[in-house]
């Protein structure tokens, strides 16, 4: 909001999707409603605030028009439903996606992107979200570590590893299928990729693809289970140089690709492991994703407000090159990072708690709870990953706090 009134925005109206941790915003910061939407885990709460959207309620049609009578307000933001319409209501949405980009998200479809820009990946089968199809998949792929089996689209959008699984047993395979066939047509299997979770990201602009520093994802194993925990990203890990460069190597190939098969423009995420063997990409978020980390170690820039005009396929001067390198130079000399995640555990209040890597915020969320630990920079070393922070961190709020995470365990360095 700040950087929008900077750049000569009115005041804001926000349209929220629920009561969050922290205090409400200040009247003179913005106008907002809240439409209270909420599910049992994050996608739920995604798509029941998508619903919302789809048929506003009464009473925050009511506040959006005492805001702007006259309907000149433009949106920004806004969920699967604002991409795939352009607009909210009665008004027009800025930088919103192609529905044909948004449907480059699905688990089952991006290894054909990765094949046309040639780049490197696992081995992977496609078949129908049922028991058999998914375990004789499974055993002509498992390396001796398990598979992991991924869901499509079918439901709407997914992420936060919530329909990813983890299967290396009979009753991690039983469990798996069952959940994947009741809200899926298809998955995804591949092998397990031991090594660090990571992500690279990048931005088509009109002239070429330029590609930032690559992100730690502290994806966690919930021990004695088929689930991962996502819980945030970082920029404190440093892969080793070789591995940097071949990551933003696959954004530019990958950016390039997607231009030239899907007329696609702005910015778009990949998500992988550095594995022994090097980085292999395991989705692509097309859209504006992982941006927000790097873009934070220098806040004057409105990355955001950029992507959002190239999207728009507005005429600016871009200036790609020097784009690039100053993101990328912020981004190494500033780092940043959270952990963090929703819990079903319900908190009513939010509370903060000091802790030797930054302070911990706890409070309500559409789930029931949110955690988040900022790492501060001045306390949290460079280039380790910082994954096992995340593992600490959850075992002290279930100590403390009450929340019920269980035993988790960090991603396995495996690349020199």
């Amino acid at each position: 909001m700040t950087t929008l009134r900077v750049l000569g925005a009115a005041r804001p109206f926000v349209l929220a999707a629920g009561h969050g941790a922290g205090s409400p915003p200040l009247a003179e910061d913005c106008a907002w409603h809240v439409l209270e939407s909420g599910g049992s885990d994050m996608i739920e709460a995604i798509r029941a605030y998508d619903r919302l959207l789809a048929r506003l309620p009464a009473e925050a049609r009511e506040a959006i028009d005492r805001y702007d009578p006259d309907g000149v307000a433009t949106v920004w933001g806004g969920g699967a439903l604002v991409t795939a319409r352009g607009r909210l209501d009665r008004r027009p949405a800025t930088g919103t996606r192609a529905p044909q980009w948004s449907a480059l998200e699905d688990k089952v479809v991006v290894d054909e992107v990765w094949d046309a820009a040639g780049v490197r990946r696992a081995p992977s089968e496609v078949v129908a979200a049922e028991r058999a199809a998914l375990a004789a998949a499974a055993a002509r792929l498992d390396r001796g570590a398990g598979t992991v089996w991924a869901g499509d689209a079918r439901q709407g959008v997914n992420g936060g590893a919530v329909f990813v699984r983890w299967v290396r047993d009979e009753d991690g395979a039983a469990e798996a299928a069952e959940f994947l066939s009741a809200r899926c047509d298809r998955a995804r299997v591949m092998p397990f990729l031991e090594g660090i979770p990571c992500s690279i990201h990048g931005m088509v602009l009109p002239d070429r693809t330029i590609a930032f520093r690559p992100c730690e994802l502290a994806t966690l194993r919930e021990a004695g289970t088929n689930r991962f925990l996502y819980a945030g990203m970082a920029t404190f890990w440093d892969p080793p140089a070789a591995d940097r460069d071949a990551m933003r190597a696959v954004a530019v190939r990958a950016g390039e690709t997607l231009r030239r098969v899907h007329g696609y423009r702005g910015a778009f995420g990949i998500d992988g492991v550095l594995t022994e063997d090097g980085f292999r990409p395991t989705e692509l978020n097309a859209r504006y994703c992982g941006h927000t980390l790097v873009a934070r170690s220098l806040p004057e820039l409105p990355l955001g407000v950029v992507n959002a005009a190239v999207v728009a396929g507005a005429a600016h001067d871009y200036r790609s090159a020097a784009l690039e390198a100053v993101v990328v130079e912020a981004a190494d000399t500033a780092r940043q990072g959270a952990i963090q995640s929703v819990t079903t555990t319900r908190f009513t209040a939010t509370t903060t708690h000091a802790t030797p890597y930054g302070d911990v915020v706890a409070g309500p969320s559409g789930v029931g709870g949110f955690l988040r630990l900022g790492l501060a920079p001045e306390r949290v070393p460079v280039g380790p990953p910082v994954g096992p922070r995340g593992v600490a961190l959850f075992a002290w709020a279930d100590a403390e706090l009450g929340t019920a995470f269980g035993p988790l365990e960090a991603a396995r360095p495996v690349r020199a």
